[in-house]
């Protein structure tokens, strides 16, 4: 490609920089520096490589990629400025003439322009016929009388039969190449051939030029060049109501992550065997939470990514439990609770949308389990945030919207629009949004701010709470407004929800009065607190139910413990529970020749036989059995990392700031050597391509099969598939050579 960018030209564009510029360009492309670079050249080669631009152009927006594809596409006819481009984009307006130079001064600062014309790579990555414009004049054979200019054609197109006039509709329009039936053209093709519009590419292939094609288009390369995002009307909410509607949603979010914590510390749910929650078990949960499974899932899974929840293996079956955070988390305040399930959310890199879909095996998708990440899911979030972010006060778009957005700003890695959707309906239930609309804690997380600061923003919207019921004749209590979260604590312990919304209304059962006697709550003490906070004297029939249930509360009475101990009689009973060395087990009497203990079976019998008795240990059918009982290993769940999290440190400025004097000390003393310096293989897959293409000679190092270094100047002729045929000019033969092979290469 004659158009196409040296690698000197690249080399030499570095060196000129100022360091704070190439300081800059690390940043913006993190992957330059990662590993580091010995020499400027070797930046160079890694800038100009297919997968680091391929890279760079995932951050660039469609009009800057317009810009790109039209630098590619007039490159071909010499180097392009911003005054070859202004009217080739249609930027009359001053307005747009600015964005396409700011447009090529970013691709001009991320190096993927160099003096005006595009690098290799750039070309490679946009396609061939960028803009689906041909190839030039200059770089085709057997150019047949040209049209090269708007007034040939529209004279030349005057007379021109219909079928002609179609053929060049579609060439324009489409793919510049079109394929004929055979060697010799017939109908409005032909025509087009005699008349210079077309060109032979092929025995069987006509191609429109790239000067007829811009001619046929009036000068411009975009039809319809998008220098905006889109633009939509979306509704907008009252800041009271999505403060309301955040609020409601953040509240209710806690409290049902609280309720998963507080069911899962006591009683852990099994774990599937690949890992995760079963769909028996999802759905157990959900009808005790009285939501959806698929609510369900998504509220567990934000537990995990909070770090409040993880998957134990305690020695004979693995479990899903809390983590020693949990505890913490669960005495915090509401907004403090509430910012870090928003925090682990928008950090993860799980999608818990995709539980209950099949993956490429056909396996489920399980809640907590593996398949659930991807890398981009954390990016996304931020993304739709601060497109949220960067509407108006209230504006609720729809997911449509916020998906052209993206797909704006982003071509060549859109995400799917479902997964767009699922990121907002996640914010809805998370209360980052109200409503559709951004509340004002979602924009302090869209603006990265600190987590006290989001919990603050959150506190600032949710209504006071109070500590007062209306206790009805009917056994309900109406809570007017947020309960605290001592009057939280007391109303789940006695009754049951009936309802939520702007109130909370429950429901006295002689189940839930039961529920609170066994958390340890006395009748008087629980008749005192709920007379304590309501505003009306307790109906009397409220008081006839707690006393009921007091009545038979504790009638039967069930414990606990890990062995019991059977002896011949009264009296060796007697001893045993006496005895000083055996204080330490707490043994204690059911029966004239029973005794039970907390201690393992294990324990209890090395005690003994330490005070000299000779114990053995009995099964389940009261057989003696033989040997020594295992011990089961019951360990804490600590805090693990966040699912999907992915803590990755890139270098700060001032480690750049010396990589940059590093490349610049070794671009130095490289020029100065008399043999040729060692190249890492993207300087040496480049440099091989470059001279490839412009049939030139090169100096290279080869590692023989002795490990011996060998000197030669070839000319390269393809690099292809990890290896490099090459003629050796000196010996004038021709040989075949894999990359990794070649420690260095060089002008010759």
């Amino acid at each position: 490609m004659s158009s196409a960018v040296r690698l000197a030209d690249v080399v030499a564009t570095l060196a000129g920089l100022p360091d704070a510029e190439l300081v800059r360009l690390l940043r913006e492309r993190p992957d330059l520096p990662v590993p580091a670079p010995a020499t400027l050249t070797a930046l160079a080669a890694r800038a100009c490589s297919r997968p680091s631009v391929e890279r760079a152009l995932a951050t660039l927006d469609q009009h800057t990629l317009e810009v790109a594809e039209a630098v590619c596409a007039l490159g071909a006819l010499g180097p392009v400025t911003v005054a070859d481009l202004l009217p080739a984009m249609g930027a009359d307006e001053p307005d747009h003439a600015r964005l396409v130079e700011v447009a090529y001064d970013d691709l001009d600062r991320l190096l993927l322009v160099v003096g005006g014309r595009p690098v290799v790579a750039l070309h490679e990555a946009l396609g061939p016929y960028p803009v689906r414009l041909g190839p030039a004049l200059a770089s085709l054979e057997d150019v047949h009388d040209p049209v090269v200019t708007a007034e040939q054609l529209h004279a030349v197109m005057a007379d021109a039969p219909p079928a002609a006039v179609r053929v060049l509709e579609a060439l324009t329009s489409g793919t510049p190449v079109g394929v004929t039936g055979g060697p010799e053209p017939t109908g409005g093709t032909r025509w087009l051939l005699d008349h210079g519009v077309l060109q032979r590419l092929g025995a069987t292939q006509v191609v429109l030029p790239l000067e007829t094609g811009l001619a046929a288009r009036g000068g411009r390369t975009h039809p319809s060049p998008h220098p905006r995002p889109p633009q939509a009307t979306a509704p907008t909410r009252p800041d009271a109501v999505v403060a309301a509607e955040s609020a409601r949603a953040a509240e209710e979010v806690v409290r049902l992550v609280g309720l998963v914590v507080r069911q899962w510390s006591l009683d852990p749910v099994p774990a599937l065997r690949g890992g995760g929650l079963g769909v028996r078990e999802l759905r157990r949960l959900a009808a005790d939470l009285d939501a959806s499974p698929e609510h369900v899932a998504t509220v567990v899974e934000l537990a995990a990514m909070a770090g409040l929840v993880a998957p134990d293996d305690d020695g004979e079956r693995a479990v899903l439990a809390p983590t020693s955070l949990a505890a913490d988390w669960t005495e915090d305040e509401l907004a403090d609770r509430w910012a870090l399930l928003v925090e682990g959310w928008v950090t993860s890199a799980r999608m818990p949308w995709l539980v209950g879909t099949r993956d490429e095996r056909g396996g489920l998708r399980a809640a907590l389990g593996p398949g659930l990440e991807r890398g981009w899911a954390a990016r996304l979030r931020r993304r739709v945030l601060s497109i949220l972010a960067s509407l108006p006060a209230g504006a609720a778009p729809g997911a449509e919207h916020v998906h052209a957005v993206l797909r704006w700003q982003a071509p060549r890695v859109t995400p799917p629009a479902a997964s767009v959707a699922a990121v907002l309906a996640e914010a809805e239930l998370l209360g980052l949004t109200g409503a559709g609309a951004l509340s004002s804690a979602g924009r302090a997380v869209a603006s990265a701010e600190a987590p006290v600061d989001v919990a603050a923003a959150l506190a600032a919207d949710l209504p006071e709470p109070v500590n007062e019921i209306l206790v009805q004749g009917d056994l309900t209590a109406v809570v007017p407004g947020r309960p605290s979260a001592e009057l939280s604590e007391l109303l789940d312990q006695v009754a049951d929800v009936e309802s939520r919304g702007a109130a909370l209304t429950v429901r006295f059962t002689a189940e839930s009065v039961r529920r609170s006697l066994d958390a340890g709550l006395e009748p008087a003490v629980l008749l005192d607190r709920l007379a304590a906070a309501s505003r009306t004297p307790l109906p009397q029939a409220l008081e006839y139910l707690v006393g009921d249930a007091a009545r038979r509360h504790g009638q039967l009475r069930v414990g606990g413990a890990a062995s019991y101990l059977r002896t011949p009689d009264e009296a060796t009973t007697r001893a045993l529970v006496t005895d000083p060395r055996l204080a330490a087990l707490s043994l204690r009497e059911l029966a004239p020749t029973v005794l039970v203990t907390v201690a393992s079976p294990g324990e209890l019998l090395e005690t003994l036989r330490g005070t000299g008795a000779s114990p053995v240990l009995e099964g389940p059918a009261g057989a003696a059995l033989g040997g020594r009982p295992g011990r089961r290993a019951v360990r804490a769940v600590p805090r693990v990392r966040r699912a999907g999290e992915v803590h990755v440190q890139g270098p700060d400025d001032v480690h750049l700031e010396r990589l940059v004097g590093r490349m610049r000390a070794g671009q130095e003393r490289a020029a100065q050597r008399d043999d040729l310096p060692a190249t890492d293989p993207v300087h040496t897959v480049a440099a091989l391509r470059e001279a490839a293409d412009g049939g030139n000679a090169v100096r290279v190092v080869v590692i023989g099969a002795s490990g011996k270094p060998e000197r030669r100047r070839v000319r390269p002729l393809s690099v292809e598939g990890g290896r490099v045929r090459m003629r050796d000019l000196d010996r004038e033969a021709e040989l075949v050579v894999a990359v990794h092979r070649i420690s260095a290469v060089g002008d010759a």
